[in-house]
């Protein structure tokens, strides 16, 4: 009768490499699918060499930021996606997959605004 104990210690040995193989490939909130099979998951990989891990990368505040123009897409029809127009020395970029407020001259990040859905035509 002490067969069946052992029966099942060994069945759950087996199984424990899928629960935790199914947690590591598991995709954070927002992550695209490629940066979610990466180690560390959702971090860019020039950002996994400098030891940035996924839950500084996915936490970050970029306000006051200065973001590179090539890391950056302008919104120049705000009203397509429900902003409100900007003063004069002001635009929205994504940057990150957020719509952030710039300062057009400095291209410094004045206001986080929100998550960044692209639409259809």
């Amino acid at each position: 009768m002490t067969c069946v104990p052992r029966l099942f210690a060994i069945a759950l040995l087996a199984a424990a490499p899928v629960v935790s193989a199914d947690a590591a490939f598991a995709q954070a909130r927002g992550c695209p699918p490629g940066l979610a099979k990466k180690d560390p998951p959702c971090v860019p990989p020039g950002q996994a060499k400098k030891g940035v891990t996924t839950g500084e990368w996915q936490t970050r505040d970029r306000t006051g930021d200065v973001v590179a123009v090539s890391d950056l897409l302008f919104l120049d029809d705000f009203v397509r996606y429900d902003l409100a127009p900007l003063p004069y020395g002001q635009r929205y970029a994504v940057v990150d997959d957020r719509i952030v407020v710039l300062d057009a001259q400095t291209y410094r990040v004045l206001q986080l605004i929100r998550p960044f859905v692209a639409l259809a035509n």
